[in-house]
């Protein structure tokens, strides 16, 4: 049974905000068989098909952890959204043109040394003449528990900054780090 225009105009409408599953069910069709739909139209392709990308990929682009693009989008304003995509699996999309609306204004917080040419188009004229400046980059890294047991042991003992230096971190992430082993008790104190 072919798609009517109809259908096809709900199905652009509703992927990425609905699971397939509910639009399968709201045109009257199998999920598989919709599924099959979308990838013949194209719709899979995120890129492509709306102009933006997940978070993963992003960091991928960038040669980063895909931490750093969610530390970017909660605590250094970039925009993004949350969609649905296939079945009832949520991913966090980012727009090209937003994306390098924030990188002007954050420049300090990207290495564009490690981006190939044109990887995320249009790229504006701005960002080769980055490509060439030696930045140092705050690199955001997980802790490790031998440097927990470490923060935890000397903390009563040494400043913030001196174990910062002792570890290779800045004083403010051993600040919030103990900070927050303390409110989920795992140091008394």
């Amino acid at each position: 049974m072919r798609y009517v225009s109809y259908e096809l105009q709900v199905i652009k409408e509703f992927i990425g905000n609905e699971p397939i599953s509910s639009i399968a069910k709201r045109l009257n069709r199998s999920p598989i068989g919709l599924e099959m739909k979308i990838n013949r139209l194209g719709l899979a392709n995120t890129k492509s098909f709306s102009g933006m990308m997940t978070a993963g990929e992003f960091a991928r682009i960038l040669n980063i952890e895909r931490n750093t693009i969610m530390g970017w989008i909660s605590r250094h304003g970039l925009e993004s959204k949350r969609r649905i995509t296939r079945h009832k699996r949520k991913f966090t999309f980012i727009e090209i043109e937003v994306f390098w609306k924030w990188a002007k204004q954050n420049k300090e917080k990207i290495d564009f040394s490690k981006l190939d040419v044109n990887a995320l188009p249009p790229e504006p004229d701005w960002v080769q003449s980055e490509r060439g400046v030696e930045k140092t980059m705050k690199i955001y890294k997980s802790w490790t528990t031998k440097e927990v047991k470490i923060l935890i042991e000397l903390a009563e003992k040494k400043t913030y900054k001196e174990i910062a230096s002792l570890l290779g971190r800045t004083p403010y992430s051993v600040e919030k780090k103990y900070s927050r082993l303390k409110t989920t008790t795992q140091v008394k104190g």
